[in-house]
């Protein structure tokens, strides 16, 4: 059962990360929503992926890049932070499940969906043109929020002390 748990707790933490990501930037978007052109493209890219569509896909992709990237500069700072706190939140969230289905070594599962979570923020920053402190701060919050969720978790419950009787 032990292995079962090793095996399970990475990919369950990297999809509960993936998700939480997603769930939480949904949040960031209702309460700041997107120009309707960043809309447009971004269920232009979903309706591609869902096709298979890769060549779509790399045209839609081609179109949002300069267009995402010039909004990110005029982006009210709310807007920003928000994707900020996903990106960790998410983070968080994959840590969390990880952490809680992995029979030992907590805090190395927790932080393996930390890694994920940063290389995820590296690479969507290198896409798009984001402020300097948007994946400064993500990899720094999610390192710290991933590492820290795994060592709360690896404390466990103090063990009964035996009576001394």
């Amino acid at each position: 059962m032990k292995a079962i748990r090793f095996l399970i707790a990475p990919v369950a933490g990297i999809l509960a990360f993936m998700f939480g990501v997603m769930a939480l930037e949904a949040v960031g978007h209702a309460i700041y929503p997107p120009p309707a052109e960043i809309e447009a493209l971004s269920r232009a890219m979903g309706d591609a992926m869902a096709a298979g569509d890769t060549d779509r896909y790399r045209e839609v992709q081609a179109e949002m890049t300069p267009v995402l990237s010039a909004w990110l500069g005029d982006a009210p700072v709310g807007a920003l932070l928000a994707v900020v706190l996903a990106w960790i939140g998410g983070g968080v969230v994959g840590a969390l499940v990880a952490a809680v289905i992995a029979p030992a070594g907590k805090i190395w599962f927790a932080l393996l969906v930390g890694a994920f979570d940063v290389v995820g923020i590296v690479m969507v920053t290198d896409q798009f043109s984001h402020p300097v402190w948007m994946p400064v701060l993500g990899i720094a919050g999610t390192i710290a929020a991933t590492g820290g969720v795994g060592f709360l978790l690896a404390r466990g419950r103090p063990r009964p002390r035996p009576d001394n009787a």
